[in-house]
């Protein structure tokens, strides 16, 4: 009681200015000013220099956070040889836990006891709890996927229709490049609970089907040797069992074949120029071979008589 009685002093003294007349003077207001009591939490006194060193430490925290995490990912994780998803992963789960321990201990230093944490955390859970359920499930379902890794950076995915390449998994959201050049803003709950197609896994390789026709008359060994040698000089095919030409149907107007091979693109738009570049080659050969891509056809006979 006695001290407040004098902090009061002191502080009027400032008012006054009687209290800058020398150095002593202003330090004795300094110091005042920092055992000052703001208030009680939980019958425990907090002062302006317990918030002002826990603001400090929570500052220098979050720094210290970020720069050992990116750090962390650029200087450690490379010498590992981790791949880059996984070291994104690594590296938010660090700056997470260092961000936690910050604030645990500037709320610590702040003097503010783990009973009234529990109240004040529950009541702010209870808050978040109906406002927040969305933002609280697409950071779970965040931290679940830089975990599990059922996706990665870089990888080439269809989600909800649109198909892109991964190009970071965020807190909240995953960014996903699509085709066109613009980016998709997909939440990480969706992604958790609908079917998402991963192009390169188990592997980097996705399977290409290209259909062409041939006429009817046609030398069918010489068309499978031809759709076969467009293919395999090609650098985006991969070489693997599963590359072959198929002869799948006597269609209505021509003979379908299909060439069937696993190529390794890094986008869209790769696999999409591997696929024009195999047709104009198709072309190209079939006209030096004489061999017609024919068009659909049809015969309509008319009938004419008395009535």
């Amino acid at each position: 009681m006695l001290q407040d009685t004098e902090s009061k002093e002191t502080i009027s003294s400032l008012i006054d200015g009687s209290a800058f007349e020398s150095a002593d003077g202003i330090m004795d207001v300094v110091s005042t000013v920092w055992r000052t009591e703001l208030f009680q939490l939980n019958e425990h006194p907090i002062s302006v220099s317990q918030i002002v060193i826990a603001l400090l430490v929570l500052i220098l925290g979050l720094a210290l956070a970020r720069w050992v995490s990116v750090r962390v990912g650029k200087r450690i994780l490379p010498r590992m040889k981790v791949n880059q998803s996984a070291s994104n992963a690594i590296q938010s789960i660090i700056y997470y836990m260092m961000l936690m321990v910050a604030i645990l201990l500037s709320l610590q230093i702040a003097g503010v006891p783990l009973t009234a944490l529990a109240f004040f955390g529950g009541a702010i859970a209870l808050g978040f709890g109906f406002g927040s359920q969305n933002v609280i499930n697409n950071f779970i379902s965040g931290l679940i996927l830089l975990i599990e890794r059922p996706i990665r950076i870089g990888d080439l995915v269809t989600i909800n229709g649109e198909q892109g390449v991964i190009a970071a998994i965020g807190a909240r959201a995953t960014k996903l490049e699509s085709y066109m050049g613009s980016t998709f803003i997909v939440p990480n709950s969706i992604i958790l609970e609908n079917s998402v197609t991963n192009w390169n896994m188990p592997t980097s390789t996705v399977k290409s089907i290209i259909s062409v026709g041939a006429a009817y008359g046609s030398d069918t060994s010489k068309v499978r040797e031809l759709l076969e040698s467009v293919t395999k000089d090609h650098p985006t095919v991969s070489k693997s069992a599963e590359n072959k030409v198929m002869f799948v149907n006597f269609g209505d107007s021509s003979l379908d074949f299909e060439i069937h091979c696993r190529i390794h693109p890094k986008s869209v738009l790769e696999a999409k120029s591997f696929e024009s570049d195999i047709r104009f080659k198709i072309d190209e050969e079939f006209r030096k071979h004489g061999i017609e891509i024919p068009f659909p056809q049809r015969d309509v006979h008319v009938k004419s008589g008395a009535v």
